[in-house]
């Protein structure tokens, strides 16, 4: 997180630098990965539900729970749980009832609280099973895991994303390269490798 604040400070260029997050396109090179920074996904500890991920339409990146796990489109409108490392009104999980989709779940829960709700500690842990036994026992909601096909170019498995929306959707996949915007936001966007941008380096 240093890292994106110093990228963050960069005031002196526009315009788009690459950063070293390249995507490898294919539905078989998708990972999980926990919304939240430094939690890491490892398949022995997961909640999923009969028979999933099945993967069956080959378009549900995203998790919902109402006890078990199970992949969804992350376009879905649901409600979500936040969790808030800070435990500012003295818990930590937090039941959204609105329904949003994924992406602007996680959003509202950086805005707000910390993130999404993330790994086992978080989304199996006690405070959570008592907020799904009082309240949404009866509906789906969103956690914070998510999958993709990108990969960090030091081989790092660091899960956080801030990507642009409006500007990182291609349906082509035409798009491997990530960049920063070089603006206010400072947020990402996919790109073809081959155009020339500035460039950030790490060491």
């Amino acid at each position: 997180m240093a890292d994106m604040a110093r990228l963050r400070e960069s005031k002196e260029y526009e315009g788009k630098a690459w950063i070293g997050l390249f995507s490898n396109p294919g539905k078989e090179n998708r990972m999980w990965h926990w919304s939240l920074p430094g939690v890491n996904y490892t398949e022995h500890e997961t909640r999923w539900g009969a028979s999933e991920p099945d993967d069956q339409n080959q378009n549900e990146n995203c998790v919902k729970t109402r006890g078990n796990w199970t992949h969804a489109r992350c376009d879905q409108m649901m409600p979500f749980i936040c969790y808030d490392e800070k435990k500012r009104d003295g818990k930590s999980i937090h039941l959204i009832e609105e329904k949003i989709t994924w992406t602007k779940a996680q959003k509202y829960c950086r805005d707000h609280y910390t993130d999404l709700a993330s790994g086992l500690d978080q989304v199996d842990g006690q405070e959570f099973k008592i907020l799904n036994k009082s309240e949404s026992s009866l509906m789906n909601v969103w956690i914070g895991l998510f999958r993709d096909t990108w990969r960090w170019s030091d081989g790092s498995n660091f899960s956080f994303r801030h990507w642009d929306m409006e500007s990182f959707n291609d349906g082509q996949n035409k798009k491997k390269c990530a960049s920063t915007l070089l603006n206010r936001s400072r947020k990402w966007s996919s790109d073809e490798c081959n155009k020339k941008n500035y460039f950030f380096c790490y060491g």
